[in-house]
């Protein structure tokens, strides 16, 4: 019987996203072992303050210890053969990459970019559910899918978490066909906004319910700014072939810049400044038959993300609740819209996204 291929992996960012990956690479290591002959062995962790690489002697790393310490609050650096982030961590790090080795972004931090690169440039493979290298530097997101390191580069979870939206478009792309126009809404958060709007919710009674039911991000402006839905539409745009940075991208707020240096108590308080408004937009939107939703619009050299009344009769307009869609015009698919549609958040769903980009990578090694 053939022996199995052994993958190492480095994991950057274990939270709340990065424990669930471990969990699910623990999880299903019978199946993928059974199913495709393939074996994820862990061989270091980071997070902002600490890192954890496997000891000598040692094959791996045990994912669910290392998960369920990081979920207990505890440092990496304070984990059996863990150490703080120093100067040679770096270094330590890529000792770890080959052609069978994968680094896996789930942080939010923006410097990984080094990392990834140097991965790459060693033959190694690399998947990223964090959204902040994709969307650095346009010579980084060429570096990261030019053809010398095609098929080494995976980054699904960073628009849809594990709905298909950037392969829906590689396929699109791979045929000939040419994308006309990109829209959809990728915020859950920014969804049930809408929809709280759409029933005739005050703005800043909504956002503190999603805040204490935990579907905001710790600080509910880094939603509201719009900015994540922003890092989304570029990295679509720049998967079209255009030449774009973030600054190129038009943002709306749901808040105004005066409430950006209050706390966040401070702030749920203060955003009720904005219900007239937002309750006068949306009526207007519903006595035009439409629904106000949070779009990003990538068409005509344009990538725009803000509050748009959209059609209850099309797509977008009858999304409920939290998902995500996104529908895509192109020479082929020119009457109809192609539509993607499916959950834009949820830890399992990410992690799955992060793990089935790796599986695929990995059947691909020859």
């Amino acid at each position: 019987k053939k022996m199995a291929r052994r993958f190492g992996v480095v994991l950057l960012g274990p939270g709340q996203v990065g424990r669930t990956v471990l969990q699910r690479i623990a999880t299903t290591a019978g199946y993928l072992k059974k199913r495709h002959n393939i074996c994820f062995d862990l061989k270091a962790v980071q997070d902002s303050s600490g890192v954890v690489c496997v000891p000598a002697g040692q094959s791996a790393l045990d994912c669910r210890a290392l998960a369920q310490w990081k979920a207990n609050g505890k440092r990496l650096a304070s984990y059996d053969c863990g150490q703080e982030v120093g100067s040679t961590t770096h270094d330590d790090l890529l000792a770890l990459a080959d052609k069978q080795a994968f680094v896996v972004d789930c942080s939010a931090s923006d410097s990984t970019a080094a990392l990834l690169r140097g991965f790459l440039s060693k033959g190694g493979h690399f998947v990223a559910a964090n959204k902040k290298p994709m969307t650095g530097p346009m010579s980084d997101f060429h570096f990261f899918t030019s053809s010398a390191n095609a098929g080494r580069a995976r980054f699904e979870s960073t628009v849809g978490a594990g709905t298909p939206f950037l392969t829906t478009l590689q396929r699109i792309l791979a045929a000939g066909d040419v994308i006309r126009s990109v829209q959809g809404t990728f915020s859950g958060t920014l969804g049930f906004v809408t929809a709280g709007l759409q029933d005739g919710r005050k703005l800043s009674e909504i956002v503190r319910e999603a805040h204490a039911n935990g579907l905001t991000e710790p600080d509910p402006r880094d939603d509201l700014s719009g900015t994540d839905v922003a890092r989304k539409a570029l990295i679509i745009a720049r998967l079209m072939g255009w030449e774009r940075e973030l600054k190129d991208v038009e943002v709306e707020s749901l808040y105004p810049a005066s409430l950006s240096s209050l706390s966040v108590p401070e702030f749920l308080e203060a955003l009720a400044v904005k219900d007239e408004e937002f309750a006068a937009r949306s009526q207007q939107a519903e006595q035009n038959g439409c629904a106000l939703r949070y779009v990003a619009s990538i068409k005509d050299s344009k990538c725009v993300v803000g509050l748009q009344p959209v059609p209850l009769s099309s797509p977008i307009g009858a999304l409920q609740g939290t998902d995500n869609i996104m529908q895509v015009l192109t020479d082929i698919y020119a009457s109809q819209p192609l539509v993607v549609q499916g959950s834009g958040a949820g830890l399992d769903i990410t992690a799955s996204g992060v793990l089935a980009d790796m599986v695929e990578m990995a059947l691909r090694y020859d």
